[in-house]
């Protein structure tokens, strides 16, 4: 969440590196899932900032786990099946959500809908919470 090119995906993209490094490079040594809700996912930068950090860019870009979210409602299953993913492989030490807020400011557009975003979004933030500390993920 932040301003209009402000470098969360920039941040993201090094995020989705930096959990992967062993513990002593300060990493998390764990995959990632990231879900993408504008198109601004590029695995090429991902391939710039592993070499940057001396890993394998093709390893890295295998150990992160990419969807594309097309609604809310999509986010909010994509968030559900990562929960799941979560649970078989126990190796998963990020998930993000770049950006959460995009497809709830075009699902709920007008001022009559934001009660229902912002229940909806609690909704999401909740289950992201419950990630988080169920599987000590980030």
């Amino acid at each position: 969440y932040g301003e209009f090119r402000t470098g969360k995906t920039q941040l993201a993209h090094t995020l989705s590196v930096m959990a992967q490094l062993p513990l002593e490079m300060g990493g998390a040594s764990g995959k990632v899932t990231y879900i993408d809700t504008e198109g601004t996912f590029r695995p090429d930068r991902i391939r710039a900032i592993a070499d940057r950090f001396g890993v394998d860019p093709e390893q890295t870009l295998e150990n992160i786990t990419y969807a594309r979210a097309y609604n809310s409602e999509h986010q909010m299953e994509l968030i559900q099946e990562a929960g799941i993913r979560f649970a078989e492989e126990k190796n998963f030490r990020l998930l993000i959500v770049d950006s959460i807020m995009a497809l709830f400011r075009t699902d709920y557009s007008g001022r009559g809908e934001l009660s229902e975003r912002q229940q909806k979004l609690a909704q999401m933030l909740a289950k992201l919470a419950k990630l988080s500390e169920e599987f000590n993920a980030s």
